[in-house]
């Protein structure tokens, strides 16, 4: 089924080489000695650096600078994890809870590690089409930076930057999506999924990407999943995310929810205490409601193949 959705919102379902050295002792050799780079005149030219694009901002009205955001790609145990995970200025939170739900389960971890990979080398990140957007922009309208990402999305590797739309501080902080723990992969795999689908602003019109969209993006695959009403088995529920420990799963609330915020993205977590665990990806926070309380302020699941 499509589950469209629209601002905040997330879900909206409706129904439906080494090199060699001289022989001899210490690497010497009898003769004359050329010093580096003086030797029959053939030198090795550095390679031009490589030219990465920035993806167009959000058309929206906060103060942004691009700045090169130095975080690590994975925290110091080289794995995503849940708390990496934060939304930002940008109405996505169908990505934010998925990125959530994958660093979350072994198996979504294990599709991180293999969906992004870093890479060493000189890269220009070209600002020349956006700088208008900017508060102010480098004098060259470029950023040297000495890394690059490969995302691959739909068995497409799209390269970006460490390069990122952040604010004003002096230690940046990105304006999209973010990370409590300064872990850069989830907003490299937002700035590789902004390259693919024409900017930032394409990422945060809810009618151009579905949650059931973002889903077959980021996982090649289509999601499982279903309506809930008055009528859903509570046992079904409780089965569901049980299966969360395993199975990445998220839950789209209601327009009119009041426990939790309407018209959001959740990512579930589990059942603890008789209660539903979930993560809210733009708290960065965990939540416990009763299944009658879930039953109330939400509207549909999604989850992985069990």
């Amino acid at each position: 089924m499509t589950l469209p959705f629209r601002p905040p919102g997330p879900l909206g379902i409706v129904p439906g080489a080494g090199g060699a050295r001289p022989p001899g002792p210490l690497g010497y050799a009898p003769g004359v000695y050329l010093a580096p780079n003086q030797s029959s005149g053939a030198t090795k030219k550095p390679s031009a650096p490589k030219q990465l694009k920035m993806p167009p901002p959000a058309a929206d009205s906060v103060t942004k600078l691009a700045r090169d955001i130095k975080w690590s790609l994975f925290t110091s145990d080289g794995s995503p994890a849940l708390n990496d995970v934060k939304q930002g200025a940008l109405a996505n939170c169908p990505l934010a809870s998925l990125l959530a739900a994958l660093a979350f389960t072994s198996t979504g971890q294990r599709h991180l590690l293999g969906l992004v990979a870093e890479q060493k080398a000189t890269v220009e990140t070209d600002l020349s089409a956006v700088a208008k957007d900017l508060e102010e922009a480098p004098g060259n309208n470029k950023i040297t930076t000495d890394r690059y990402f490969t995302v691959t999305l739909e068995r497409q590797a799209f390269e970006v930057s460490s390069v990122l739309y952040a604010d004003e501080a002096r230690d940046p902080n990105p304006i999209y999506m973010t990370s409590p723990n300064q872990a850069l992969w989830p907003c490299v795999i937002e700035k590789a999924l902004a390259a693919k689908v024409g900017g930032y602003n394409e990422v945060d019109d809810p009618s151009k990407l579905t949650a059931n969209r973002i889903w077959e993006i980021v996982m090649g695959a289509k999601p499982d999943g279903f309506e809930v009403t008055d009528k859903t088995p509570r046992a079904k529920l409780e089965e569901v995310a049980k299966n969360a420990k395993r199975v990445p799963t998220i839950a789209a609330s209601k327009d009119e929810a009041a426990d939790v915020s309407p018209w959001h993205g959740f990512t579930v977590l589990g059942m603890k205490e008789k209660h539903i665990e979930l993560y809210d990806p733009s708290a960065a926070k965990r939540k416990l409601l009763s299944l009658p309380t879930f039953i109330k302020n939400f509207k549909a699941v999604l989850h992985g193949k069990s």
